[in-house]
């Protein structure tokens, strides 16, 4: 797939943005970032979770208020420009979630949009008498049926959406966001959630739209499928922590250390961020040949989106499973699924030898399978202790004082903050805290879900730093990380989620070049005609 490449002699770019600089209290969600849209063209914006994609886009729209920086579109500075008086200019944006009116037509969205630019004083009429939105004029209906060709669409015009699948919804939005004739496209995570051919089919929209615009419309992608991103467009720009760490053709992006170093999680961007080195430990218990954990050929739904495609592995007992792979390709799923929190529409789980698939979450837990979410998992507004106290009240009476004491012989930290309100605790030690909580019950195996996210590099060290405490205790983990060299560092085994499906499982130690081949799109099973469902 060749990339679409800007015409030179359109020298003013459709979007600039300069030292870009965004704060929420002390903490920097974007520092001195700056990028150019030129006209007809496809732009990237990629990088790891929580590495300032969404805020961008929300400070490119209008959203958010940059604190220094400035925000143009056409050389016009729209910085201080809310949204509409942006959308009037020539911008328009979609959204990772389609926001459609389940009652109109594909059709009747389109008209709607419409008449948001051009025939404003009639969509007020419409609101007042329904009867009118059906009557549409020659312009109106010529602008409409040319966007319904172009995203092949015509064959559903007079559907209500309520009946169409994801993918159509997704390209009704596109249409309604087009039917404002934009100059510029801002579309964010627009492959969530769709299957192969759904992804392929919006992925060619993208590129006719580009090409057949006669005014030089542009479009900038965040998606979390980097391969499709670099498959599309004709630069990059790659932000992680806040900062842009690169920015230059996808072929440039796809060897820069800088960015291998950052899918990697590792801080040492001067090196070639190949393969992350296990850490030497006793392996597991050969003898026991029985997984503590086994899950076959999953599949699950979010309505009519599939999360997982036939997901299978196993886990021996006393080891560390590190589950990868780019935000949205189904770890969060996988891990509430095993724990109960996600009925599966197909397959199996079975936990110590005992089928569990369906089994509510409160009675997994009785088992010994803890499950430790993102977000930290404890009550902010309560001490340390009482948290402590919480998660064992299930435990005999006579054992809970003893469940408290082992977790805090565990993690010291705790012990001299044990009259401290948990949500004063920094993070790390809120993530240690949440840890704590689950092993405070004794469990056999711990899932634990995104534990270093939003956490800064020395902070994250820390929570890894606890799990280790954990591992050495006999618990099995099963960890699901973006901090892919950390959690390479601490796994036994590893597989690599891929839009839901196993893209590739072995020791942690040979992983490091998958993770590179995969997030990057240097292996032909993740370029963008291939890709399989994105889920959450």
């Amino acid at each position: 797939m060749t990339p679409i490449v800007a015409d030179h002699a359109e020298t003013t770019p459709s979007l600039a943005a300069t030292g870009v600089t965004l704060r929420f209290g002390g903490l920097s969600a974007l520092s001195e970032v700056s990028l150019a849209v030129p006209a007809r063209s496809i732009v990237g914006l990629v990088g790891p979770n929580g590495a300032g994609k969404t805020t961008m886009l929300g400070v490119l729209s209008g959203l958010l208020r940059p604190n220094s920086g400035r925000v143009s579109l056409r050389g016009e500075d729209v910085t201080d420009a809310s949204p509409q008086t942006r959308a009037r200019r020539g911008l328009a944006r979609t959204f990772q979630q389609p926001e459609l009116f389940m009652g109109l037509t594909v059709r009747e969205h389109l008209v709607l949009a419409h008449r948001v630019r051009f025939a404003r004083n009639r969509l007020w009429r419409d609101m007042v008498d329904s009867r009118s939105s059906v009557a549409t004029s020659r312009a109106e209906n010529e602008r409409v049926d040319q966007l319904l060709e172009l995203l092949r669409l015509t064959r559903v015009a007079k559907a209500p959406v309520a009946a169409m699948p994801l993918g159509v919804s997704r390209l009704v939005e596109v249409g309604r966001a087009l039917a404002s004739d934009p100059h510029l496209l801002l579309l964010d995570e627009p492959l969530s959630g769709l299957d192969i051919k759904a992804s392929e089919n919006l992925l060619s929209v993208f590129r006719r739209v580009v090409e057949q615009d006669a005014r030089g419309l542009s479009l900038v992608i965040v998606e979390h499928d980097v391969a499709a991103v670099l498959a599309l467009s004709s630069k990059v720009f790659v932000l992680d922590f806040g900062e842009c760490i690169a920015a230059g053709t996808p072929e440039e992006i796809r060897k820069d250390p800088v960015v291998r170093a950052a899918y990697l999680g590792d801080d040492e961007a001067s090196s070639d961020a190949r393969t992350p080195v296990a850490v030497q430990r006793k392996a597991p218990d050969r003898c026991v040949t029985e997984p503590i954990l086994r899950v076959q050929d999953l599949d699950v739904r979010y309505g009519t989106s599939r999360a997982l495609f036939g997901v299978s592995l196993e886990v021996a007992p006393g080891s560390v499973l590190a589950v990868l792979g780019a935000n949205g390709a189904g770890k969060s799923t996988l891990a509430r699924a095993v724990s109960g929190l996600v009925s599966p529409v197909a397959g199996r789980v079975i936990f110590d030898g005992r089928d569990i698939t369906g089994m509510p979450a409160h009675r997994i837990r009785t088992l010994g399978l803890t499950y430790v979410p993102e977000g930290r998992g404890i009550f902010p507004g309560l001490s340390v202790i009482d948290n402590l106290r919480m998660a064992v009240a299930q435990e005999k009476r006579h054992e809970r004082a003893a469940a408290i004491d082992r977790a805090i012989e565990l993690f010291p930290v705790l012990g001299q903050r044990t009259m401290q309100r948990a949500g004063n605790l920094s993070g790390g030690e809120q993530h240690t805290l949440a840890l704590a909580r689950a092993l405070a019950v004794s469990p056999k195996l711990i899932i634990a879900d995104e534990m270093s996210l939003g956490l800064a590099p020395l902070v994250a060290e820390s929570v890894f730093q606890s799990l280790e405490t954990a591992r050495r205790a006999g618990i099995t983990i099963v960890l699901s990380e973006q901090f892919v060299h950390r959690a390479l560092s601490l796994a036994d085994s590893c597989v690599i989620l891929t839009r839901g499906q196993v893209g590739w499982s072995g020791p942690a130690s040979e992983a490091g070049q998958e993770i590179i081949d995969r997030y990057l799109g240097e292996v032909e099973q993740a370029t963008a005609t291939t890709a399989a469902p994105e889920t959450r």
